[in-house]
């Protein structure tokens, strides 16, 4: 299914896959039914990575659906437009899908997924069904919502946990890290990745025609771009470079690492969202409220509550 240049109604989000909101509404090329939208509100969830597995430090794995559950019957009680989970529902295993998917499908609101690295510590003949078994039919995708347009990139295109041995991709990402652990990069580690050049060059369409349609972009992903840190893309400073080029994008928010981050960069807000599954006790997941003036987060448990301006 083409994902291209949908437009969304204030209580309908595009389709990301089949069976993860039974109310997902895809609405293509019908402009002139779309409404301004003042303000509007999502919900952010990220790195909830189940596992039934013993606890390594403060990673609960065992903990985690109990977490989800209860960060989704919260947000339930907000009147929200969709609800994004920005990677790593689960820590490894693929049948660890089966447990969490159908917590995502109590959500309310429409959903967004993204891909993270540990969807893809799975078998290698499983890698290819990670994006359908989280109900996504493209890797990566965008959608508009009033004169806002969302892009959701699949950070891990380039690397060696989502590629098999042998493959081209697989080969790019070892000659990558290979180059970045001989300069002694901070980054330079097997779980950190690279978007490719035919995705970088997808993401600089969707950006012109949000420039040509006036609108504002806020761009997801899974790995962090900005600031600097030893879980940054490998080819940050290249999308950094691409979102900067463009006016339009006001934020990039992602997951990745567990403690957060944030920063500002030629005006664009880059946010880490703090991981869901660090500590017994504790959570991380927010709302995001886009205003014609700022971007405002609330945070809960852990997540720092924030004004983009």
């Amino acid at each position: 299914m083409s994902l291209d240049e949908g437009k969304v109604s204030r209580r309908a989000v595009l389709k990301v896959g089949a069976g993860v909101a039974a109310h997902v509404c895809l609405l293509t090329g019908c402009s002139e039914r779309d409404v301004p939208i003042a303000s509007f509100s999502f919900g952010v969830i990220t790195d909830v990575q189940y596992a039934d597995a013993d606890p390594v430090g403060p990673r609960i794995y065992r903990g985690a659906p109990a977490k989800l559950k209860a960060a989704i019957e919260h947000l339930n009680t907000m009147n929200l437009d969709f609800v994004i989970h920005l990677g790593d529902l689960i820590d490894h295993d693929f049948f660890s899908f089966s447990t969490m998917m159908p917590l995502i499908k109590t959500i309310k609101a429409p959903v967004a997924m993204v891909l993270g690295n540990h969807e893809y510590e799975v078998d290698d003949d499983k890698k290819t069904q990670v994006p359908a078994e989280l109900g996504m039919s493209a890797r990566y995708y965008d959608f508009v919502m009033g004169n806002w347009r969302f892009v959701v990139l699949d950070t891990n295109d380039v690397s060696l946990y989502a590629n098999t041995e042998g493959s081209d991709a697989y080969t790019e990402a070892t000659a990558i890290l290979n180059r970045l652990k001989a300069l002694n990069q901070a980054n330079a580690k097997v779980w950190n990745s690279a978007i490719s050049s035919e995705q970088i060059d997808w993401l600089n369409s969707r950006l012109a025609m949000a420039e040509s349609a006036h609108q504002k972009v806020i761009v997801f992903g899974h790995s962090q771009v900005y600031p600097d840190g030893d879980l940054r893309l490998w080819n940050a400073q290249e999308i950094m470079t691409v979102l900067d080029s463009h006016d339009c994008v006001a934020a990039y928010l992602n997951g990745h690492n567990h403690d957060g981050a944030y920063g500002v960069y030629n005006g664009t807000h880059y946010v880490t969202f703090r991981g869901m599954l660090d500590g017994e006790d504790r959570t991380s997941y927010a709302v995001v409220r886009c205003d014609p003036d700022a971007i405002r987060i609330t945070g809960y448990g852990d997540e720092p509550t924030r004004i983009l301006a």
